[in-house]
Order: C-alpha cells, then structure tokens, then sequence
C-alpha cells in the first residue's frame, strides 16, 4: 500500500501507532490497538456502543494505518498480534529521519519512490520557473505537471503516478519530514525548503563535526538526500529539459537551505580566496553569501 494511497495513514496517525506498539513491549492485538487509537463512546442517555457500521469503518482505518507503518518496516502482524520489527522511534524526530532513509533507499519501481521523484521535480522546477510560480500553481496543474513528469506507473496502465488526490497526502509527509511548508493561507501549491532536513541530518553531512571543504560537503549532500544537487533523483528529474543550474553553480532550493542554516547558525559557510576556488550559490542581491568554499557545522537542534 503507497503513502498516497492511504489518506488516513499521515505521519501523525502512523507515529501514534509506532508509539503504542512500543510502549506496549512491542506488541499488541489489532483489536486493543483499534481500541486505543480509536475508542468508541457510549453516549449518555444509553448503555449501548455506537453504531456498529461505524464502529467498523472506523477500524477499517486503523488498520489503514497499520498497514502504512508495516509498509515503512516499523510494524507486521503475528496472527491478530500488531508486533515491533526493530527498536521502534520514540520521538517525531527519529521518526521522520526513518521515513526519510526509507524513502531514499527504495528502488525506482516501487509505489513510494514516487514520493522524493516528485520532490525532485519541484526542485528542478523552481530552478527554471522560480518558487512563486510553484507556490502560485492550482492543485490541479501542480499534480498533472508531477504526472507528467513521472510518467505511469508501468507500460499500459492508465493509473497516473501522481494525481490531485494524492497531493494532499504528499505535501503532509514532505512537510513531515522537513523537505518544506504546505500550511500557509491560501496557497494551494508546496513551498520546497529542505533546510529542517539538512539540519536534522547535518551528523551526517559533517561526521566529525568539523569544517569541511564545499565539494565535499556538497558530495555528501548528493548521496544523503538523492532530490538535492548531485542526486540520482536531481539528475532524473532535469532529464525531462527542465533548465539546469549553471556549472558550478547550486540550485536555487538548495542555495536557499544552505543560506537559512547560516542564518539560523546551524552552519557557517566561509569563502577562502576567490571565487574561482569555491562553489556559488543562486545569486540573491539581498544576502552576504554568495559563494563559500569551506563550511563549519554549529548546532544542530531537533525540530521534529
């Protein structure tokens, strides 16, 4: 079963489950687990349950749930037993880093690789288009131009890889997971801003915590988070035309992170001699970094 195909498996709903199956030991029955997740009241005038058509439904879509949180690896079933297939995440945090790894290391054809396939394509499109124009597009065209991109699922199949349905689901886990923002008025379309992302993962773009030259940091970044510059799914997705960032040059979604983790001091990004030497960000008139040839790890705080 797909992320997108569940509308009742958001992050939330799967984490709450996660974390009733751990602190029950690992383990519990699918009827307690409904039970706890979804429990049903008896109303005050009468000693009967709610209606059982609904009781049912409701069931039904815990067991939405489960199978979404089987589907990352975190959970399977033992005859009517819910049951821990690892040590299980105990924060939002660690949670998401999971999803994360699970999604970047799934193989092109399965159901979920479309999730950071299309992450891909906003970033390639905002390189050519810019983020307003993104940001300004109706779920209808946003889905269809992912679509579009993507291509079918397989030769023959009528069944489209990305579709308006799926985009809500999609925007929840992306935003989730740290990759951008899917919550401001009026705005029907994503914002891409894997600065969260790189913050939270940011051990393992500077493992020891020290400075690092910018094309081995960047190198990092290509293999962590395969939608960024370098990545195999960045690749795919200017495949398709979209125009490419200039040589030597970072793309636009990935200037901007790496400008919000100088910002925000997670990062120091420092330019030793001239530019020649260093790697240049998507020129923006209103910051002082332009370019940096080394960087310097911070903090990292936990925003998940």
């Amino acid at each position: 079963m797909s992320l997108l195909s569940t509308p009742t498996g958001r992050p939330d709903r799967v984490f709450s489950l996660v974390s009733l199956v751990r602190a029950l030991g690992g383990r519990v029955s699918s009827s307690d687990a409904i039970e706890w997740l979804a429990p049903q009241y008896r109303s005050a005038d009468s000693s009967s349950i709610a209606d059982p058509e609904r009781a049912s439904k409701t069931g039904d879509r815990v067991r939405e749930v489960f199978r979404v949180a089987r589907d990352l690896n975190l959970v399977d079933s033992e005859q009517d037993d819910w049951v821990g297939l690892q040590e299980l995440p105990s924060t939002r945090r660690a949670f998401a880093r999971h999803v994360h790894s699970h999604l970047c290391g799934l193989p092109s054809d399965d159901p979920d690789a479309v999730m950071l396939r299309a992450y891909a394509w906003c970033v390639a499109y905002a390189e050519g288009h810019g983020i307003a124009a993104l940001v300004g597009m109706s779920a209808k065209d946003f889905a269809r131009e992912i679509a579009a991109a993507l291509g079918r699922k397989s030769e023959g199949d009528d069944e489209k890889a990305f579709n308006p349905t799926k985009l809500p689901a999609w925007k929840d886990w992306m935003a989730f997971l740290g990759l951008g923002w899917n919550d401001l008025p009026g705005i029907s379309g994503f914002v891409p801003d894997p600065s969260r992302r790189l913050t939270e993962d940011l051990d393992m773009l500077t493992p020891s915590h020290a400075r690092a030259d910018a094309s081995s940091f960047i190198a990092r970044i290509a293999s962590t988070f395969p939608y960024l510059d370098g990545g195999a799914l960045f690749e795919e997705a200017f495949a398709s035309g979209l125009r490419r960032p200039p040589s030597g040059q970072l793309s636009l979604v990935l200037s901007q992170a790496i400008r919000a983790l100088e910002d925000t001091e997670v990062l120091r990004c420092k330019m030793e001699g001239d530019s020649k030497t260093g790697i240049a960000l998507f020129p923006d008139p209103l910051s002082s970094i332009n370019a940096f040839s080394h960087v310097e790890p911070v903090r990292v705080d936990s925003h998940v």
